[in-house]
């Protein structure tokens, strides 16, 4: 999966790209049927316009036939991240049900 962190109109460090990569990483096990190479995830940090002490994440996954766009805003861009993935989570469980919707949660396979 490959993934890129921006800095917009803000200077970003390692250990803040080290801190959301690891909160993106947590999308993988979602994206276990799609292989690795076509999967790519773009994060976007910014200052909140308004509130300058706020930050705003767009995190946007781009998988075969599908981009997701999830915006996150916090008081740090880790926590801004995390909501945004949260956000993401959500989408790909709400596309999986669309997917398979006869499959439900409790069924079992009959041998």
């Amino acid at each position: 999966m490959g993934y890129q962190i921006v800095g917009i109109d803000m200077e970003l460090t390692e250990q803040v790209k080290q801190q959301v990569a690891e909160k993106v990483g947590k999308l993988d096990k979602f994206l276990t049927a799609i292989p690795e190479e076509a999967v790519f995830i773009r994060v976007a940090l910014s200052q909140d316009q308004r509130e300058r002490d706020w930050t705003d994440a767009l995190v946007d996954l781009a998988v075969p036939g599908r981009e997701l766009v999830a915006h996150g805003e916090a008081s740090t861009p880790e926590h801004a991240v995390h909501l945004a993935v949260l956000e993401l989570e959500r989408q790909l469980n709400d596309l999986k049900q669309r997917e398979r919707p006869y499959i439900s949660k409790g069924a079992r396979r009959r041998v």
